[in-house]
Order: C-alpha cells, then sequence, then structure tokens
C-alpha cells in the first residue's frame, strides 16, 4: 500500500476505527438515519453484498489486488483472447481501474461509512490520478471519524503531490500529535523536509524541522533513558530504532561542535532499546542492565578469550578484570555458553575497560574471528532469549508465563544491523584521525579499526548479509596480526587477517555468489598472494555480474597489467574511468598502462614541457591530460594523509610518559637542551591545531618515533651486553644475548608498541611510478615515505613480534657479517650485475649470508650465486617471522635490501629491524624514506650530497617547515620526510662510493673477452670492427654501410615525448641515419611509429625500427651495432648503460634532475669508464648537439690490407668507441673485485658509527653530546661515508 505513495494507509487504525459491525456504522453528523428495508426485518438481505461478511472478503480480495496486482493470475492459463485489444492487463493503473474501482465504489455505495473501504478506495484513486476524488474521500472519513490519522497522512500525501506543501505538512503534523507512533505521517513529513536539493525542485532541505520532529516524536514515546512511555507492540519497535537512528543521522549534516557525538549517542540509544531486556512502560528500575556498548566490549572479550589458552597471561589478565577467579572457567568454552558474559561485562565496569585499553595500547585490542564464531554470537550475547534480540520481548503480565519466542524479527533485525553498519562506518571514516571517542563505562574510547571491527561483527551476527561480509572482508585484508583461535570443532588453528578475509569473502559468496563487490575483493585478495590466474578469472567473474563495476575493471586492469600485458590492459582501465571519472586508482592505472605502450594521446603536460592534445599533437593550449590528473591526484591524496592519526600522541599517554620512555631507550636522562627540544616537539601534539594546515603527520610522527626508539634500544642493549667494542677480543669470546636471555632483559628492552591506527594511506601513485612523472621533489619523497609507513605499520603491529627489541648480535673478531636478501636472484638484471659479489667478499673480514625470497628458476645465475655465496638460503617458502627470527640467530651486523620499493620486494624484513645496520642499494634508484634503512649506497654524481637530508641539516642550510611554521616534528635522531622544503630527497645517511655505486659483472660473465687475451690493441680493435659489421649486417641487412645508427634498449615505458620529440629532430638532422629501439613491450611499437610519422612526417618515421626482446647473451654481442645509444632522460638506462658501455658503444646522457637518482645512473655509470665528459651533457640542446655532432663526425675509408679490402671507422666517436672497448678491462666500472673492496669499507664504517652512537645524532652543536666526544673529525664534518681507495 505505500507502495503507491510514500505513508498511504488503507488498514484501520488500532485505536480510533469503527467495529466492523454495520449496526454501530456512524452516519455523518446532520443526516438522518434512514429506515431498514421490509426485507430486511423479514430476514432477508436487500442485497447479498451488504453483510459484513461479504463486505470484508471482498475487502480482502481488493487489498489483495491492491497490493500484488501482478500477482494474481494463474500461471499457465489464457484468460485473454488473441483479438483482444485492451491495453496491458498485467499493468497495475489496469488492474485498479478494471477492477478495484468499480468493486470498491460498489463497497462504498453499500458501506458508505466503512472507513477502511473508503480508506482503500481513496488510495486507488490517487494510483489512477484521481487527486480530487480520493482528497474527497479522506474528507469524508474525517467527517465520519475526525480523529482518523490515516487520512490526515493521506490528505497530505495528496496535497503536496498537487503542489501545496505547507498544507500537506499541517495535515501530517496534526497526525503526529494525534498519534505519535503513526509512522507513515511522520515518515513523509521527514520526507518532504530531507529532500535532496535540486534546482528544478521548489523543496529545500530544513533540517533544523526535521530534527524537531524526531525531537518531538522521541519525546512522546521514550524516556530519556530510552524506555518505551508508551505502548509499542514488538511488530513495530523496529520504527522505534528506525526514528532514532534518522535522528542521529540528521545529527551529522548540522554544522555544530558536538554533532557527531549527539549522533553517536542516538544510535547507540537505538541499540540499547532492542538489545537491552524489555521492563514496564513507565518504569524506570532498569539503571542496571546492560547498554549495547556492553554488548561490543562483550564480543572483544569473547574474541580475545577465544584465542587464548586457559594458561595464557591473556586470559588471567581478563579474568582478573572480569572479577572470575579460574581463568579455564571460560576460556576454552567461551562461544558455548559457559557463562553469562554481557553480566560479568556489565560488572565487571571500568576495571576490564582499563584492561583492554592496556592491552591494545590505548584502544580496544584487535580480535579475529571466524565466521562460524560470528554466527554464535547472538547465542552467546542473547542467551535469555535464546539469541534473539530481547528487546522484542513483552514483560509478561503478573502469572502468565513468558512468550516463548518472539514475533517476526526480520525488520528488526535489519533495523539493527543498520544501525551497527553506521555506527561501524562512523568510527571507520575517523579511526585513522583518531578524532571521534566512544564512552565506555566513564572512558573514552578512541576510534580504531579495531573497534570498527567489533560493529560489522555485529551487525552480521544479527543480521547475516553478504555486504557486510565484504567490509569486514575489506578491513581484515589490512589486519597484520596473526592468533591461534579454536573453530566450531574445538580445533585450534592459526589465522590472520588475510586468512579471515578469504573465509568471509566465501562466506558471502555462500549467500550471493555473483556479488560483484565480494568477487572483486576476493580478486584482489588473491592477486595479493600472487595467485594472479585465480585473481583475473575472479575478476571476470565480477564484471560479468556487473559490466560497469568501476573497480572490478581497474582491478583487471592491474592484473593484466602486472603479467606484462598493459596494451590488453588499457581498454579495462578506460571503462573504469568510463564508469567513474573521479576514480583515481583507475586514472593513474590507466596513466601507466598508456605510458607503457608510449600512447601519449591526450597526456596533456605542463609549462615548459611538452603538451599534448587528444590526437597527441603537440599543442600550447596546455589542455588538463591523464598525466595533469596524475599529479592532481597524487597531491590531494598525499595531503589527506594528514588526518592521519590525529589524537594519538595525546590519547596513548601523557607528555611525562613520553618522554621517560625516551629517556629509557636512551638509557640515560636527557640534557637540558636535549630534554627541550623533545619537549618542544611533543607538547605541541597536545594542542589542538589543523594537522593538514601544518603539513603535519601525526600518525607518521609515532610510527618513526617508536621505530626509532626500538633502534636505540637495541643498540642500548648491545652497549649493556658487549660494551662500546666494534670487534670482539680473541680471548674474551662473546656470548650472543639471545642465549642469555632473562626477565630482566626482557623488561629492560622492552619493544614499545605502534598504537592500532588503521592502515596508513598511500597514494596510487607507486614509487617507481615516480621515475617517469613530472612530480616535485618533496611529492616523490611523500609518496615513499607514506609507503614506508604503511610497511612498518603493518610488520610492527604482527602478534609474533616478541615482547622486546631483537637482540643485537655479539661483535666477531675481526669479523662483520653481512646479509643479502634480495626477490631478483634469478634470470634477472640485479643477478646480472651482482653474481660474482657475493663470492668476492674477504672471508678473512666478512661472513657472508644470502636470503633469497624467490625460488629458483634453474637459471646460470642462480646457480653461480648459490655456490658461491659463502651462505645461501632459498626462505622463498618461509614466513616473514622465520626470516626474521634466522636473520637474528644469524647474528647479521648489516643487513643489505637489494630489492627497494620493486614487485616482490621483501621489505617487511627490514621493518622487523632484525639487524642493528641496515642499507640498501642497486634494487630501487631512489629514496625508500624509511626508517627501517639507514644507508644508502651512491655517489656524488647519482646523490648529489645538497640532496641528502643529514648532509643539510650537518651543515645547518635546511630550512625546516616545522621551523616556520612554529611546529618541529625532528629531533635528535630523525629527519622529517614531511618537510615543504623541495631541495633535498633522500632520508638516509648516505654511503659514497668512490667512482660508482652501480655494480657489474661483465669482466667475469660477459660471452666473449678478447679484451683479456693479451693481443696488441690494434689487433683487437680490428677484430672487434670485423665482428662489429658481421653483426651488423646480421641484424640491419638492409641499411648501407654507412647509415649510421642511433639506438635506445631501454624499456619504452622510460620514452617520454620531450625525449622522443628530440630523437626525431636528431633523426631530422642526421638523414642517413635510424633510431633502433626495442619492441618492449611489442604494442608500443605502432603508437610511436604513429607519432613519428604525426610530429616529423613518414620520412622520418620510416626510419625508426624495432627489434625483439633477445637473450642477455645476446643482447650483448648485437649491442655493439649500435653507433650511439641515446638516452631516456626520465629515467635513465642502468643495467642498458652498462651493457652498451662493455660493448664499446658510447652513450649520451643528461643528467636532468639533480634529485632524482634514477635520472642521474647513467652518467654515473659513463663517469665510471673515466670518459664521463664525453658523454655526459647539461642539457637538452648539449645532448642533440653532441649527438649530431657524433654522428656528422664518423666515416669510412676503405683500408687495404694484403688482398683484404675492408671500411674503418674514423672520427671522434670512433676514437670514443676505441678507447671504451680497448680499456673496458682496466675501468672502476668492469673492476668488481675493487669495488667490493671499497663497499666492505663502508659497511665497516657504518658498523663502526653504529656502536660508537654517532649515527643517532641529529644535531651535535645543540650541545655536548657524549658520542662526539671521541669520535672522529670525519663525523663531525658530514654524517655520510665517504669511501676512499687505498692509493697504489
Amino acid at each position: 500500500m505505500s507502495a503507491v505513495y510514500t505513508g498511504a494507509s488503507t488498514t484501520a487504525k488500532t485505536q480510533s476505527s469503527p467495529p466492523a459491525s454495520t449496526s454501530n456504522e456512524t452516519p455523518v453528523a446532520g443526516t438522518q438515519v434512514a429506515r431498514e428495508p421490509i426485507v430486511a426485518q423479514a430476514g432477508l438481505p436487500e442485497n447479498p453484498l451488504g453483510s459484513t461478511l461479504a463486505r470484508d472478503a471482498l475487502l480482502s480480495h481488493a487489498y489483495r489486488i491492491y497490493n500484488s496486482p501482478n500477482n494474481h493470475l494463474p500461471p499457465g492459463l489464457s484468460h485473454i483472447p488473441l483479438e483482444s485489444t485492451s491495453t496491458d492487463p498485467t499493468s497495475p493503473s489496469h488492474a485498479y481501474s478494471t477492477q478495484l474501482v468499480p468493486l470498491l465504489s460498489i463497497l462504498k455505495s453499500l458501506h458508505p461509512q466503512h472507513l477502511p473501504t473508503l480508506l482503500l478506495y481513496s488510495c486507488v484513486l490517487y494510483a489512477v490520478g484521481d487527486l480530487n476524488g480520493s482528497l474527497a474521500l479522506n474528507s469524508d472519513i474525517l467527517r465520519i471519524d475526525p480523529n482518523y490519522v490515516e487520512a490526515m497522512s493521506n490528505i497530505g500525501t495528496i496535497l503536496r503531490t498537487m503542489g501545496r506543501p505547507q498544507e500537506a505538512e499541517a495535515w501530517w503534523w496534526k497526525a503526529i500529535r494525534l498519534r505519535p507512533v503513526f509512522w507513515d505521517a511522520t515518515d513523509n513529513l521527514l520526507g518532504v523536509l530531507c529532500v535532496t536539493a535540486d534546482q528544478n525542485s521548489i523543496y529545500r532541505p530544513r533540517y533544523e524541522d526535521a530534527l524537531y520532529v524526531c525531537s518531538y516524536v522521541q519525546s512522546h514515546i521514550l524516556s530519556d533513558n530510552g524506555e518505551l512511555l508508551i505502548n509499542v507492540p514488538p511488530s513495530q519497535r523496529h520504527r522505534v530504532q528506525n526514528l532514532l537512528h534518522t535522528h542521529g543521522s540528521l545529527q551529522y549534516i548540522m554544522d555544530s561542535p558536538h554533532a557527531r557525538s549527539r549522533a553517536i549517542s542516538l544510535h547507540l540509544k537505538a541499540l540499547d532499546f532492542i538489545m537491552r531486556p524489555p521492563c514496564e512502560p513507565n518504569n524506570s528500575g532498569n539503571a542496571n542492565v546492560y547498554t549495547a556498548v556492553d554488548v561490543v566490549v562483550a564480543v572483544c572479550v569473547a574474541g580475545l578469550l577465544a584465542s587464548a589458552g586457559p594458561d595464557t597471561p591473556l586470559a588471567s589478565d581478563l579474568a582478573r578484570a572480569l572479577g572470575i577467579p579460574d581463568a579455564s572457567r571460560f576460556s576454552v568454552g567461551i562461544l558455548e555458553q559457559s557463562f553469562n558474559i554481557l553480566e560479568a561485562v556489565s560488572h565487571a565496569g571500568p576495571r576490564l575497560v582499563d584492561t583492554l585499553l592496556r592491552m591494545g595500547g590505548g584502544i580496544l585490542p584487535m580480535t579475529l574471528l571466524l565466521p562460524d564464531q560470528v554466527a554464535r554470537l547472538p547465542c552467546l550475547l542473547f542467551a535469555s532469549s535464546a539469541g534473539a534480540l530481547p528487546g522484542l520481548y513483552d514483560i509478561p503480565r503478573e502469572g502468565t508465563p513468558p512468550s516463548e519466542s518472539p514475533p517476526d524479527t526480520l525488520k528488526a533485525r535489519q533495523m539493527t544491523a543498520s544501525v551497527l553498519l553506521t555506527l561501524a562506518r562512523v568510527f571507520q571514516h575517523v579511526s585513522t584521525s583518531s578524532q571521534t571517542t566512544l564512552s565506555i563505562r566513564g572512558t573514552l574510547v578512541r576510534a580504531s579499526t579495531s573497534l570498527v571491527l567489533l560493529f560489522y561483527y555485529l551487525a552480521l551476527a544479527i543480521h547475516p548479509s553478504p555486504a557486510t561480509c565484504n567490509n569486514i572482508g575489506i578491513i581484515l585484508s589490512t589486519v597484520s596480526l596473526s592468533i591461534m583461535t579454536t573453530d566450531g570443532n574445538g580445533h585450534q588453528e592459526v589465522v590472520n587477517g588475510q586468512l579471515l578475509a578469504y573465509a568471509y569473502y566465501k562466506k558471502g559468496l555462500s549467500h550471493d555468489n555473483a556479488h560483484p563487490h565480494l568477487l572483486t575483493n576476493l580478486g584482489s585478495l588473491l592477486k595479493d598472494q600472487g595467485k594472479i590466474d585465480e585473481a583475473i578469472w575472479t575478476y571476470a567473474q565480477a564484471i560479468q555480474a556487473k559490466p560497469d563495476f568501476d573497480v572490478a575493471l581497474a582491478n583487471m586492469g592491474n592484473a593484466i597489467k602486472d603479467i606484462g600485458r598493459p596494451q590488453e590492459s588499457i581498454p579495462f582501465y578506460q571503462r573504469a574511468v568510463e564508469a567513474n571519472p573521479e576514480f583515481q586508482e583507475a586514472i593513474c592505472g590507466l596513466a601507466n598502462a598508456l605510458g607503457a605502450v608510449c600512447d601519449w594521446r591526450g597526456r596533456g603536460g605542463f609549462e615548459g614541457s611538452l603538451v599534448l592534445d587528444q590526437m597527441g599533437c603537440k599543442t600550447t593550449t596546455f589542455p588538463e591530460g591523464w598525466i595533469n590528473k596524475v599529479v592532481e591526484i597524487c597531491d590531494e591524496q598525499l595531503l589527506a594523509g594528514y588526518s592521519y592519526g590525529v589524537g594519538v600522541i595525546q590519547s596513548h599517554c601523557s607528555l611525562k610518559q613520553w618522554l621517560g620512555t625516551l629517556e629509557t631507550a636512551f638509557g640515560r636522562p636527557f640534557r637540558r637542551v636535549q630534554r627541550k627540544r623533545w619537549t618542544k616537539m611533543l607538547q605541541r601534539f597536545f594542542t589542538s591545531f589543523d594537522r593538514q594546515e601544518k603539513r603535519v603527520n601525526e600518525g607518521g610522527v609515532i610510527i618513526k618515533l617508536m621505530e626509532n626508539v626500538i633502534r636505540i634500544t637495541q643498540r642500548r642493549w648491545y652497549i649493556d651486553a658487549y660494551g662500546q667494542r666494534t670487534y670482539s677480543s680473541p680471548n674474551i669470546p662473546s656470548i650472543p644475548v639471545y642465549e642469555r636471555l632473562g626477565e630482566f632483559e626482557l623488561q629492560k628492552y622492552r619493544r614499545p608498541r605502534i598504537p592500532t591506527l588503521g592502515v596508513p594511506p598511500v597514494p596510487s601513485v607507486l614509487p617507481f611510478h615516480t621515475f617517469t612523472y613530472p612530480l616535485s621533489p618533496r611529492t616523490t619523497r611523500l609518496i615513499s615515505y607514506r609507503n614506508a609507513l604503511r610497511i612498518s605499520y603493518m610488520t610492527q603491529t604482527q602478534s609474533w613480534l616478541p615482547a622486546h627489541v631483537y637482540p643485537p648480535p655479539p661483535p666477531l673478531v675481526s669479523k662483520l657479517k653481512i646479509g643479502y636478501v634480495s626477490n631478483d636472484l634469478n634470470n634477472h638484471p640485479l643477478a646480472h650485475l651482482m653474481q660474482s659479489v657475493f663470492g668476492f667478499h674477504d672471508r678473512t673480514k666478512f661472513d657472508v649470508y644470502v636470503y633469497a625470497t624467490s625460488a629458483s628458476d634453474g637459471s646460470q645465475y642462480r646457480q653461480k650465486i648459490q655456490t658461491e655465496s659463502q651462505h645461501f638460503l632459498d626462505v622463498s617458502a618461509w614466513s616473514t617471522r622465520e626470516i626474521v627470527e634466522r636473520i637474528v640467530m644469524d647474528g647479521i651486523h648489516l643487513l643489505v635490501n637489494l630489492g627497494g620499493y620493486t614487485k616482490g620486494a621483501r621489505n617487511d624484513i627490514f621493518a622487523a629491524r632484525p639487524a642493528p645496520v641496515q642499507l640498501q642499494f642497486m634494487g630501487f634508484a631512489g629514496t625508500l624514506a624509511a626508517e627501517w634503512c639507514d644507508y644508502l649506497v651512491s655517489d656524488v654524481i647519482s646523490c648529489p650530497p645538497e640532496t641528502c637530508a643529514w648532509e643539510r641539516l650537518q651543515r645547518r642550510s635546511m630550512q625546516d617547515h616545522f621551523v616556520q611554521l612554529e611546529l618541529e616534528s625532528d629531533a635528535d635522531i630523525e629527519v622529517d620526510p614531511e618537510s615543504l622544503s623541495e631541495d633535498w630527497m633522500y632520508t638516509e645517511h648516505v654511503i659514497y662510493m668512490p667512482h660508482t655505486f652501480f655494480v657489474t659483472d661483465h669482466k667475469q660473465s660477459a660471452p666473449e673477452r678478447p679484451t683479456a687475451s693479451g693481443l696488441s690493441l690494434d689487433i683487437l680493435w680490428r677484430q672487434e670492427e670485423r665482428t662489429r659489421s658481421s653483426t651488423r649486417q646480421g641484424v640491419f641487412p638492409q641499411l648501407d654501410r654507412d647509415t649510421f645508427i642511433f639506438a635506445n634498449f631501454n624499456q619504452l615505458y622510460k620514452i617520454d615525448p620531450s625525449i622522443f620529440a628530440s630523437w626525431l629532430r636528431i633523426l631530422d638532422r642526421v638523414p642517413n641515419s635510424i633510431l633502433w629501439l626495442l619492441r618492449f613491450p611489442p604494442a608500443g611499437e605502432e603508437h610511436l611509429i604513429r607519432t613519428a610519422q604525426l610530429w616529423a612526417g613518414s620520412d622520418v618515421a620510416s626510419r625508426v625500427m624495432f627489434t625483439d626482446v633477445s637473450s642477455k647473451d645476446e643482447h650483448l654481442r648485437r649491442a655493439r651495432v649500435a653507433d650511439l645509444v641515446l638516452d631516456t632522460v626520465e629515467c635513465n638506462a642502468h643495467t642498458i648503460a652498462a651493457d652498451v658501455l662493455w660493448a664499446g658503444t658510447p652513450i649520451i646522457t643528461w643528467p636532468k634532475y639533480k634529485s632524482k637518482m634514477c635520472s642521474r645512473v647513467a652518467a654515473s655509470i659513463a663517469n665510471a669508464t673515466g670518459y664521463g665528459s664525453h658523454m655526459v651533457v647539461d642539457s637538452l640542446e648539449e645532448y642533440e648537439a653532441r649527438a649530431i655532432r657524433y654522428a656528422q663526425s664518423l666515416s669510412y675509408v676503405v683500408h687495404q690490407e694484403g688482398d683484404t679490402t675492408e671500411q674503418r671507422g674514423q672520427g671522434e666517436l670512433i676514437d670514443l668507441r676505441r678507447n671504451l672497448y680497448l680499456r673496458r678491462e682496466d675501468m672502476p666500472l668492469f673492476d668488481t673485485r675493487r669495488w667490493t673492496r671499497n663497499l666492505e669499507k663502508g659497511l665497516s664504517e657504518a658498523w663502526r658509527r653504529w656502536v660508537a652512537g654517532t649515527c643517532f645524532v641529529l644535531d651535535h652543536n645543540a650541545e655536548k653530546i657524549d658520542e662526539f666526544e671521541e669520535c672522529d673529525d670525519s663525523e663531525k664534518e658530514s654524517q655520510s661515508i665517504w669511501v676512499k681507495e687505498d692509493t697504489q
């Protein structure tokens, strides 16, 4: 009935409707009562339909037609002749007009004062468009019964449809005042007052008036403590909840200081109403009964106990808090109703809350529950009502037994779940900012992911739904906690967030196997687990279920791109953006895929760079393209990240406690200046200020602070155990501290725990993608930093971490232990370059451990590394915990990260801090901006000292933005990546290598090494010229001998429009030349050829040639064919640069960006040949001029030698090529042993500084610092380590 128009009621009212007897029907006032007909006096019916029995039967039939006009036809039967031309008999209007109107007209004539008949008739007339007739009938009803609220409400609806809203509201108000529990009128009035603003509508939202309506109705049916003032039948109690829910939701819209807290209070009141045991109306004697918040806490306690054994400290702590002497009473059978948990929680009060907050570090501890455990929660929580919602029961009258079961509870369960889900979303929205609190027994508990999860558990338990399973899965997929729990069969199993997320996704799909959100999120979980094929299949199912589902489309694009098929991913990204033009993940994914295949149509651009329109044509109008959107998205997401963790420092502990924690970590009281600095840094977080305005990432501050405390505590443990000794004495062996751990050590070196903040947000652009995007130095730095924070948080919140920091390794006699961690020790460029390093280490000074986190591919590179490494461990099947604990037991002093932010890298190992000194190089050409990376191995060309934070701070040249904004968050031991400065990039200390940080292995592993044969240089060069000529003929048989070959062998994603335009200009200036590129990937060829035709014409475009990617050995062999390699600028050739230089082929490179390492590596590599000045330029103009000059310098002359005639090259370029080729054996670039010796010096010095403690001090000039009392001058001059080669 209400489907016809909102709130239209056709049912007889419960209080004021006349009884269904014609003898009691009241005539309209002022009319005369008619005399009974003679036939009636004789006992004969005047009309068979005039009896009440017939009337009620026909009215019941009319109701069925009205409610379901399409369902009354018997299936499978034909009742309309084929030749019939009548309108659609199944349409509601046809059924109403042809059946209901005649029927109800007859009934009205026979029973003119039967109000239910008149009411239904008025609704039917409204449905067929007869508004005046409907209005007249409702007016007739009110003449019969002036208090008939259903008619009042209907009149309001009719008047609103007629465009008379003020009159409509007056009628609805009249109905509400007469009967506050007449929900249709309330709903209609709120619907008008909360109408969505529309320019074409005469209505505007009036939220203040809507709030008044809610308050008015609420005050007439509920007392201040939530008890019913009037009788509301159980079947209608969900309407009371809905009123409270609506009232609370309206509060969020109001811009007032306490609106959020009032809203939460109203939502909780809606839960209290239905979750508490009932009491009599007007009875306020329920002061000690539990509340909805108690139910939430009970879920937390139940989950904790389900995962705790009876003899665990956790169970004992909870038992004491609950006032139960024997923990074994409930710890095993907690979900089997072994005791009244709600009663225990309610009686425990603040004592229990304090215990839980202590366990959770200031918030409720994380609770992991299996789906079947959640399903058993109602019976555990509401045992007295057999798992049903207690508020649906009425208190039985004296002398009558209680009802065995409540009436149909579906609507109440749905409404309760809706309120719980609203609260979950409210707290979830603010859980990363910590600004909202929940009052639990008088204690304000900060919003957190753990609290959000409890609301979701309850919602699922009370009303299971696929959507709720999906929401729980999303949260759990980001939870890094692992626990032991007991399933429904009593079996214990280890579960973590990811395993539980999978279980909830599958549970949801068991209810709806085509739920697109569940399928999509399950696909993402599978992708994260490396099951790409399964993920793609699952995404396909989601897209089949909802073809325009933006998230599924974007995720499908990501999965396909990740397996090396970027061109195939583009249509999925495009469909995702078409479905949702503001979907940031899809926009960034599309940009990355388009860039990977060099499809620059619609790219846009910025002032000072090449700008492209939708056709890929150059333009000066600066249209916003996809690259502009990517930059804009980065800025927006980084700015939004400042809401993370707001308030956590103040809520976690007091300022005095913070200072005490830091002094404990340092192992000594602060000195005056040191205390002042730390106090200044921390004190600001105990005041109110806008974190976003000041660019303060409070969540990041506390994560960094906890990591620093861990690092300092680990060193203090070393000094306490072994003294300030870099190496051990032969006469006094050092006993590892992990062999003598006691309670004293566990307490003294306790690990500080990061509060449960929720997973830190990260931008859609990955750190690796910043290599080719036009981002500012600060943006690039922050993208790395935000990813580092997420890795830190996900690792440092793992339950398997010990209560103490990991013990430091003992000093050895004249030796250090180095550990290398890599996912790329297979047929991968990193293995190609480093395959000999592991075996070249001096074993008299170093023990070398290699931890391979990927399974063997059986390649020669893996076999060589495995054979030559002193200790090689394949840990690809190990958990993070197992790897970390093995590193600790191996006693590693220095741990090297060879992955960084590359695919498959295991940064979580480093975030656990298993080794005192941790560093990175080779894998990622940029800053990690992570507290778990202490050093970056680099050189002065790749990382100029002025771009390193520690060097700038040493020279006091950094203008820290917190000083400018009168706020400091960097203290004595750290730099803050959030600084507004664009002048620096690297947060790590730097180990500066003397020539280049880039290591190569060509001298050991190249397939051809004639330069090591001892032949004369002239003979060697002639052999090379002949080899080069024959190889060239094999690769390009169609080319003339004097055709100049420019080349670039990089992956195509490194090519940007500006450098490609430069290459085309070079081709145009050197007519007899080609540009040799690789199909890397193949899809890029057509786009680059099309662009060349568009920008330079068909002649130049025809000289852009592609070949397939070859094997490593073949690549090294044919690299000599190119005359000159033209480097990319945004991200250089790295491994490729070393390869072509080994082949003797010169490269021209431009280190364009001072703070962008990936754009400077080729210059570093070229410099290490000794001929850097011939190949490194300072501008794009010089780049092009040098390339053209070299090409024009090349000429071939006929050389006769005996009977052999051959062409030999000459000129400036040939001279350079000859030097590169013939002198490569002596170049620092290719001297792997020399490079390894230099690295060892840097590592030894890094260890010495760690033991001395000088690497921890940011500002030794601030006051007299112990660590600098006896240190070398080098540390006072520079925080970097400058490796110097031994003089020959």
